[in-house]
């Protein structure tokens, strides 16, 4: 062989060799079993393991419910408040010393029947399961209207002995004896007529009333005078006024308002605190001498009526010439009882007051709407002794007054009881399971909504506002009595019932600027 081919062969030898070091086939020819040995045998690679199916997540548990807070225990929170019972004061008039001096009053209005008209509810009350699960407890408290001593009396007896949360009275307790509770003693007193704005800003969170405070009634029934030219300008306006504080301060407010307004004022005071009744009628029979000798134009009566009698019996002996108002700052002066047992010698009076009428100026009597329609019946419920009748302007507790032609009437309802009992229970509710009477007063400012007999039907507390009627309006005294025929608008004269009434002057209401 040739030098070249020789080569070639050498180089395709090594080739070969090179080739077969690096094992680049997959044959094992030309490897050395020590290498064998030395490295283990590249193992195919495991089939890839299937991952393990995954787990389902152990459903999500519900949260716990978040436990309810344990309702709160009731715990004797207040004076007159235990754990089982609110004690509540109802105070009232001890009727049998007035009826015993010849006073003239229906026979069935007792101090009983007046306790019940608060009572009665309370029984309902505890029967449907008590007030927040408390039983209300009403205690009777009573004074006679003839010894103002029994009235602070009242108050030691309900604030000392008898320890309750609150006392309420409807109507007749002297203003003057309501700082006992409020003032003096820290109790909470719901007045069903007019108290004083000095009351109640003394004592902001225990006095609340229904009616105007007597100063806004000064001011509202001088104004309405004034703006409708009633007193010729220039005239000389008497003010029979009280000692009695709250009373007094409606004089003071006439006084303000008719001087701004060009007139001139006299005052003459009658002691209705002394508890002498006759001595009180014979200071105000005496006063219309006098005013008719000072040469007034007009008198603004603002004693409680049963302080006038005497008054107006001189002014129906002396027929003098000067017309006069009545305002709506003393007990019951405006009411269909009070005009009832108020001498005919007031016709034709003039009262601004928060009390509606149910006559209609036009004639006519107008319909209960539907909170008072619900007394009403309530009222016909509580007391059978009235046969399930309660008629429109019917004195309180009058049992079948007869009529010309012969029909029976019975008491009208109690407007004011009626209205009060619903807002102390709603206040009561809202004031937590265990009342004070702090929560109790900012209860009572919250409310709003419907009044009986009263503010056009309506009514609201408020903030600052202490008292629950919102409108007033002007209404004139009307004569009817049992022989009054009943005529084609089915009024006695004006009035709904043949006894002595108010019939709205205009029928128009005004807003009381607070």
């Amino acid at each position: 062989m040739s030098k070249r081919l020789l080569q070639m062969l050498a180089v395709l030898l090594s080739f070969v060799l090179i080739v077969a070091s690096c094992g680049g086939d997959d044959d094992s020819s030309g490897v050395s079993s020590s290498e064998e040995s030395s490295a283990p045998a590249e193992e195919g690679a495991p089939e890839e393991e299937e991952a393990p199916e995954e787990e389902e997540a152990p459903e999500e548990e519900e949260a716990p419910e978040e436990e309810e807070a344990p309702a709160e225990e009731r715990t004797a929170s207040d004076v007159g408040i235990t754990k089982d019972t609110i004690k509540i004061g109802v105070i009232v008039s001890d009727l049998e010393g007035l009826r015993d001096t010849g006073y003239p009053l229906p026979a069935a209005l007792s101090t009983d029947h007046l306790s019940e008209r608060f009572t009665k509810y309370f029984d309902e009350w505890n029967a449907a399961g008590g007030i927040n699960g408390r039983m209300v407890e009403g205690v009777q408290i009573t004074w006679n209207p003839l010894d103002n001593s029994t009235m602070e009396q009242s108050c030691t007896e309900a604030v000392l002995d008898e320890q309750v949360f609150m006392a309420i009275n409807a109507s007749g307790f002297s203003q003057a004896f309501i700082p006992c509770f409020t003032e003096d003693n820290d109790t909470t007193f719901f007045y069903g007529e007019v108290a004083s704005q000095a009351m109640i800003d003394a004592a902001p969170d225990r006095l609340f009333s229904l009616n105007p405070p007597s100063e806004i009634a000064g001011e509202a029934g001088a104004q309405l005078i004034v703006d409708q030219g009633l007193i010729p300008a220039g005239s000389k306006v008497g003010i029979l006024d009280s000692v009695n504080p709250p009373i007094a301060a409606a004089g003071e407010s006439a006084a303000t308002i008719l001087e701004e307004a060009g007139y001139t004022t006299t005052t003459i005071t009658v002691n209705t605190l002394s508890g002498d009744n006759a001595a009180a009628n014979a200071e105000g029979s005496a006063a219309v001498a006098q005013f008719t000798a000072e040469g007034v134009d007009h008198v603004f009566v603002i004693l409680p009526f049963i302080y006038a009698t005497g008054f107006w019996g001189e002014v129906g002996k002396l027929q003098p010439s000067w017309d006069r108002t009545i305002l709506d700052s003393a007990s019951s002066n405006c009411t269909p009882f009070g005009a009832s047992r108020t001498n005919p010698a007031a016709e034709g009076a003039i009262c601004v007051t928060s009390y509606d009428s149910y006559a209609s100026p036009d004639g006519g009597v107008g319909d209960d709407d539907e909170f008072e329609a619900q007394c009403r019946q309530e009222w016909i419920d509580h007391f059978p002794i009235f046969e399930g009748k309660s008629d429109k302007g019917a004195p309180s507790g009058e049992v079948g007054l007869e009529t010309a032609d012969g029909e029976l009437l019975y008491s009208d309802y109690a407007p004011g009881e009626c209205t009060m009992q619903y807002l102390i229970k709603d206040a009561l509710e809202n004031a937590g399971v265990n009342p004070t009477r702090d929560s109790f007063a900012a209860a009572m400012k919250e409310l709003s909504g419907p009044q009986a007999f009263r503010s056009n039907g309506e009514g609201s507390f408020g903030p600052d506002k202490n008292y629950f009627s919102t409108q007033m309006q002007a209404v004139v005294f009307t004569l009817a009595s049992s022989s009054t025929p009943k005529g084609a608008d089915g009024t006695f004269n004006g009035c709904p019932a043949p006894v002595r009434c108010w019939v709205p002057a205009t029928g128009q209401w005004f807003k009381i600027e607070n």
